[in-house]
């Protein structure tokens, strides 16, 4: 885990500074945002030629997977709240994930604080290094880093395609995509594709009621 968040970081860190980004402004919201995907989806604005807000928006969309995933470990946890809400807010894919397989409360905040340890030594040693090294790294298209943006974001959605809403949410999205990206600006078409996920729903609660 360590050593994914790691070239994470490092690749993060890269793309900001080559699309303009200065050194401290990409150092500082890579340390505060602490999320890697959210800072592709603006940068897959950005690079689109969207404006900041849809960019901004983009990336807030993303991240909004993380409220839910604190919420799906919540109840799993011990009964303590300062420590359920510091959990909450370092609630990501990897360390949720790894955590609710655990059968005692007790095992899952350990397990879920050891994974964030892992994510958190590997990212912020790689946001550091990569700071410092993007400006010398040259062409990154070259190095195929381009190619991190749908990477990243395929990952994760990789499973969730795998069931029926999951797939129903995709097609919709991607056709409201399609449809929007000739007439609206760039940025916009991938922010209102998150309305495939309330055709899933419909789609889903049609099908129980038949």
């Amino acid at each position: 885990m360590a050593i994914t968040f790691f070239a994470l970081g490092i690749t993060l860190q890269v793309l900001l500074i080559d699309r303009g980004t200065s050194v401290t402004r990409a150092l500082v919201a890579s340390a505060v945002i602490f999320s890697a995907t959210s800072q592709f989806a603006y940068l897959a604005v950005r690079d689109a030629g969207g404006g900041d807000w849809a960019a901004i928006i983009a990336g807030g969309v993303v991240a909004t997977r993380f409220g839910i995933m604190a919420m799906t470990l919540d109840p799993r946890l011990p009964r303590v709240w300062w420590r359920r809400v510091l959990a909450a807010v370092n609630a990501f894919d990897p360390n949720v994930a790894v955590a609710v397989q655990q059968e005692t409360p007790e095992a899952v905040e350990r397990e879920f604080w050891r994974t964030t340890a892992a994510m958190m030594i590997g990212w912020f040693s790689g946001i550091f290094i990569g700071t410092f090294i993007g400006n010398v790294v040259g062409d990154i298209d070259r190095l195929g880093l381009d190619a991190v943006f749908p990477a990243a974001l395929l990952a994760i959605i990789g499973n969730l395609v795998r069931t029926g809403e999951g797939r129903v949410a995709a097609v919709a999205g991607g056709v409201i995509c399609i449809v929007l990206l000739p007439i609206a600006s760039a940025g916009v078409p991938i922010i209102l594709s998150v309305f495939g996920v309330v055709v899933a729903i419909l789609v889903s609660r049609s099908g129980r009621g038949s």
